[in-house]
This record gives C-alpha cells, structure tokens and sequence, in this order.
C-alpha cells in the first residue's frame, strides 16, 4: 500500500479523527497481518505467519529437495523448476499435515501447489520433507504411481514418532478383514473411499517401503517401481528373490508380526539415521498463530539463494528439539474426504472426527492434464 509522507496539500486525515481513526486503523493493521509473511527461494515461494518461518521453511525445503534427490535417484534434480512451488503454512495446533497438487501431461509435470499444517516442529521435521518427496518422485517417474509405493516412501522420510504410530495401525489390521491383500495393494492408484481405509493403505506402505528398502536401499526401491511399471510385479520381484506375490506376502507379514525388526541389510544404517533426525539446523521454535492467508505477489518477494556450500546433508538435519520432540505423543493422522484427491490430512480436523464431505471423483479424459494432490 502507498503511504504518502509530508505531503503540504494533505489537509485532512484519511482515517478521520479520534475513535473513528483509531478502529479504521486497527481494521487496516488487521489487513496487513492476515496477508502473512512471504519468503522466495529459487524453487519456492513460501506464505506463513511470520517472515521468520517462512525463511526457515523455505531454505529447509531447497535443502531437501536436493537431498532427497540425491538419496533415491543418485543426483541432484536436472535443474530448477520453470515455476516455483508456492508453499501455504499454517501454524498451530491442529493436526500435522500436507497436501501437494501439481499435473502430469506428455511426460512433463507442472502446476506445483502445496499446503503444510500442524506445529513448527512437525511441519520441519516430518511434513515438508514428506510433501518435498512426492515432488521428488513426480519429477523422477513423471507418471502417477501406486498409492503404497508413493506414500510409503514419502513417510519413511517423517520422524520416529510418525512413524511409530504407522507401524502401530499397521499392526492393528494385521489379522483382520481391514488388512488391504498384497495383491490390492500393488495395484491401487487410488486412495480409498473409506477414511479408514486410506490410513491403512498409509500404514501399509510405510511397512512395505520400509521392508523392501531394508533388503536393498533407496535407489533400488526407485528401480524396483520402474521394472513394475514395464514388466509387472512378479518381474520386479525376482530383483529381491521373492518368486511371486504371495512370497512376498508371507516373508513380510512374518516380518510385521515380529515388530519389524531392524534388517541386516545394506540399508540398516542409513534408515537407523533417518529415525534420529530432527529439524534443520539454525531452528527456533516458537509459538506461532495459527492463521495464513496466501495472496503475496510471486515477484514482489526477493529471491533468495542457497549458498553453494550449502550442500544436503541428512547428518546436519538435527536440532535441540530433538529430545523432547521424541517424547511427545504424534498428532492424529489425517486425510481429506474430498474428491478427486485424497491426502493424508484434511487440514482442519482429525481422521476419527472430520465429517464425511461430498464430491465424486473425476476422471480425466485422454489427453488432458491429469492433476493428483498428494
């Protein structure tokens, strides 16, 4: 907004005078604050109530972006993204929890959108990294892919408690007419219409990322899905000597049912390290209001750079909330009953209580651009 300064033909005031002044100003303050604060990198552009975290969010999601791509398919991304990710942050005490939107069409993949929710904590420890993963594998695979296969890995980035509260939903199905087959699984490129159920199918493929990475490591599990896709699953399975399907269902419910002890496999220490990491270094954390409105112009934030020296490096992602952050009970899982899409959280309330909402789903016809929220 233009404020002109000393201006000699000014002879009134604006605001009027008095009590009238004084709320027009509060209403003009209020303005001004609900727009949020906003913060560029060169692959995003981050809204969040205060400038302080948009920084942190934004710098903490170039340093993952890099890393991630180093960790699953073996090098950085080919280079930025023509159009940055806006990032949409909301702080409080609702559950933790993301979604990310964005369009496939002749192998190319645009039309990035993500929202990111729950403490300071959450959001820079398990959510942004989770939601960073998808866009990871967007890139990468350009196509969708199983909903277990996308999920399961992007949760085995989140930290422990997450992911203690996935393997323990997995193993309250385990036995019962909740448990998603194998077979089912592999296949889904959807999430299910029971709210339920898309917890499971997260649980599920937290468990079956875990165990497969276990026998091998990231990039393998990324090669496992590429030979899947072109010859099917009882071919990409011979990659971890399991003759069919079923195989592999036994060896990892037997797994499953032990606790899903730790692997000796080559992969056993780098996931040991993945459960000890906390938040990006330089992290305060501290009470935030809980209301974001995006609406910041794109190219009126400055842009800021990631130092060369700035390398990704998992080692570093720890801070001194580390030990408390592990003692505390996780936030409730959530998804969204919204279709087309479903996402792990509906951004308001907790899986158990958020009302069933109305839509159908969509499907695209042949030809158009094809959008998945993650």
């Amino acid at each position: 907004m233009p404020v002109t300064r000393g201006n000699p033909l000014s002879k009134f005031n604006p605001l009027g005078t008095g009590m009238d002044a004084f709320f027009r100003g509060l209403l003009v303050v209020g303005a001004l604050a609900s727009i949020g604060a906003g913060y560029r990198t060169p692959n995003f552009i981050v809204t969040a109530p205060t400038a302080e975290f948009a920084k942190q969010v934004g710098d903490a999601a170039e340093i993952y972006r890099g890393e991630l791509a180093i960790e699953w398919i073996g090098k950085p991304l080919p280079a930025n993204w023509s159009s940055p990710c806006p990032i949409d942050v909301k702080v409080g005490t609702m559950g933790a929890g993301g979604a990310t939107t964005f369009n496939f069409q002749n192998g190319e993949v645009y039309g990035w959108k993500m929202e990111i929710q729950g403490s300071e904590e959450r959001i820079l420890d398990s959510v942004l990294p989770h939601e960073i993963n998808h866009t990871i594998f967007a890139c990468h695979f350009r196509r969708p892919l199983p909903r277990w296969a996308d999920e399961g890995a992007a949760s085995l980035i989140e930290h422990g408690s997450e992911r203690l509260r996935l393997q323990k939903i997995h193993g309250q199905v385990m036995g019962t007419s909740k448990k998603i087959p194998l077979r089912t699984l592999l296949d889904m490129k959807n999430y299910p219409t029971d709210k339920q159920q898309v917890l499971t199918l997260y649980a599920e493929g937290h468990s079956l990322a875990d165990f497969l990475i276990q026998k091998s490591d990231k990039p393998s599990y990324v090669t496992f899905l590429q030979v899947a896709h072109s010859d099917g699953w009882e071919a990409a399975l011979q990659r971890y000597d399991y003759p069919s399907v079923e195989a592999l269902e036994r060896d990892w419910d037997k797994w499953v049912l032990a606790s899903s002890p730790t692997l000796n496999g080559p992969n056993a220490a780098q996931l040991a390290d993945n459960r000890k990491r906390a938040t990006p270094p330089g992290t305060t954390i501290r009470g935030q209001s809980p209301e974001s409105t995006p609406g910041l112009t794109d190219l009126s934030l400055p842009v800021a750079t990631v130092p060369a020296s700035t390398q990704p490096n998992r080692a570093a992602i720890a801070g001194a909330e580390q030990a408390r952050a592990q003692s505390e009970p996780a936030p409730p899982i959530e998804v969204t009953a919204v279709a087309p899409a479903r996402s792990r959280a509906g951004l308001e309330l907790p899986l158990l209580t958020q009302p069933a909402r109305a839509g159908a789903a969509r499907v695209p016809r042949e030809g158009t651009p094809r959008s998945f929220t993650q």
